[in-house]
């Protein structure tokens, strides 16, 4: 059974009218094993399988995003493009960060507030 990562691919898909053996093909890999992807039998790409997947089915920054994010729920990770940027050893407060507010029980209302402050230093 098809897990959320193979479902929201498989409708960006048919959305876009791309057929699996183009996309099969550019990330190096048998139909059957991208189809076995999609159907929730084995993990989501990489990162780089990703960004081909992004660009294959022209997805916005947004869907994108939810893409990278069901991908690492399913591997029960952290989105695959925002691992490098978490273990930047230039930013261990980022990493501080992130524990302090696990430990503080801090919800979706406290990062919504983190949001906020970025968007207004000029963030996206």
């Amino acid at each position: 059974m098809a897990g959320e990562f193979g479902r929201y691919i498989a409708e960006k898909r048919l959305e876009k009218d791309v057929k699996l053996r183009p996309i099969a093909e550019r990330l190096g890999m048998s139909v059957t094993y991208l189809s076995d992807i999609i159907k929730g039998r084995r993990n989501p790409p990489d990162r780089d399988g990703l960004e081909i997947l992004a660009e294959m089915l022209c997805l916005s920054e947004e869907e994108k995003g939810i893409m990278f994010d069901l991908a690492g729920r399913e591997r029960n990770q952290v989105s695959p493009d925002l691992t490098e940027y978490i273990m930047d050893e230039t930013l261990p407060n980022a990493r501080a960060a992130f524990r302090k507010a696990r430990n503080a029980n801090l919800g979706d209302d406290f990062w919504q507030e983190i949001n906020e402050i970025i968007n207004k230093r000029g963030g996206n």
